[in-house]
């Protein structure tokens, strides 16, 4: 766009340019001169590179110049004035100087307040040593009768851990019906093709450790050991193996998830809920699964009450061996598995994650949250 500056003070014919054919038509009964675009401000914008004026001996454009620049001079002139105005400061105001006797009762003595008669309907907490000694515990529920869900002070904070599961559809379905509860605080770490058999491509017991120091969960729900049907190798690949279906093989796997449940109960901090591995259509794979759920379930229970291991296939199941090809959700019926017969669909995840929500709920002694 032509900026002010390139206007020319004084306007002069362009000689040594061709004039375009319609130029000449319109110069020649008139006797114009053609001038080039710039030569004229009220001219910006047409699509023509030339235009015809009235000849410089009329002074008319430049009259139309000296108008156009006075009026910009006038409006910079007014928004200077605007802006200085509006940073000058108003002029204080005399106030009256107060009594030497008033201003020293105002200094020196509080306002008294006018003793009024307790309300009857507002109870005051009692008095005691300290605050430190009333403050609340994190997650400590409040007493409530027999048998009656508890209410915590502050949410609970769940911690979901494992493989594939937790880390695709299934942990993300149920990480969002858990923290839509009211009392609860979800957290999620899933791997895929992860689990026990191979620290040297995940290592659970350092991750498993920072995720309990980070988060502080109240529960942890772990599921894993899909992917454990394996020799056990160790985080230093120089280390010897442990070969599958050996004899140390079981003994050498329950040394791992006991490993894991200490880290993950810390001394009976918190609340352990281990999900079995759900019945797998892959029969090669399932005859794996059938050892690896017999160690974790003996694992689980040699931690007393702080710890509780669910089967996943019964509470899937429809009472027949294995798992439906077919189930209801959202009064809808849709596929539960994807064709491998390994990985959940995203209605059949939605589905277990259903399942699961309740037994979250029952370990944690929570009511549903209402719809």
């Amino acid at each position: 766009m032509l900026t002010p500056r390139a206007w020319p003070a004084k306007i002069v014919p362009v000689k040594g340019q061709k004039m375009p054919l319609n130029a000449r038509k319109l110069a020649a009964p008139t006797k114009n001169r053609l001038y080039p675009m710039v030569t004229s401000p009220l001219m910006l914008g047409t699509q023509s590179s030339y235009f015809t004026v009235w000849p410089p001996r009329t002074r008319v454009w430049r009259w139309v110049l000296r108008a156009v620049v006075g009026a910009r001079r006038a409006l910079a002139l007014a928004a200077v004035a605007c802006v200085l105005a509006c940073r000058a400061e108003p002029a204080p105001v005399d106030r009256p100087e107060a009594a030497p006797s008033q201003a020293k009762a105002a200094a020196g003595s509080p306002t008294p307040v006018k003793a009024t008669k307790a309300d009857p309907s507002v109870s005051e907490p009692p008095a005691t040593g300290g605050a430190a000694a009333d403050a609340p515990r994190t997650g400590e529920a409040e007493p409530t009768g027999a048998g009656e869900p508890a209410t915590p002070q502050e949410p609970y904070r769940v911690l979901l851990v494992g493989d594939s599961l937790i880390a695709t559809g299934f942990g993300v379905l149920l990480e969002k019906r858990l923290d839509a509860h009211p009392h609860i605080r979800c957290f999620r770490r899933g791997k895929s093709a992860s689990g026990l058999a191979r620290p040297d491509f995940f290592d659970w017991m350092s991750e498993a450790k920072r995720q309990v120091k980070n988060r502080k969960p109240d529960l942890i729900v772990v599921v894993m050991g899909g992917n454990d049907g394996q020799d056990l190798t160790h985080k230093r690949k120089k280390s010897s193996r442990v070969r599958w279906k050996s004899e140390g093989w079981e003994a050498a796997y329950r040394e791992r998830v006991d490993a894991l449940t200490d880290v993950l109960l810390d001394g009976n901090q918190r609340k352990l809920l281990w999900l079995g591995l759900p019945f797998m259509d892959l029969r090669s794979l399932e005859r794996k699964l059938v050892t690896i759920r017999e160690v974790q379930q003996a694992a689980v229970a040699a931690r007393g009450e702080m710890a509780s291991y669910v089967d996943t296939t019964s509470l899937l199941g429809d009472g027949s061996e294995g798992l439906p090809e077919y189930v209801r959700v959202r009064k809808r019926k849709h596929k539960l598995r994807d064709d491998d017969g390994i990985h959940f669909t995203m209605s059949g995840s939605q589905y277990f994650a259903d399942k699961v929500y309740p037994e979250v709920l029952r370990v944690l002694n929570l009511a549903p949250a209402e719809d």
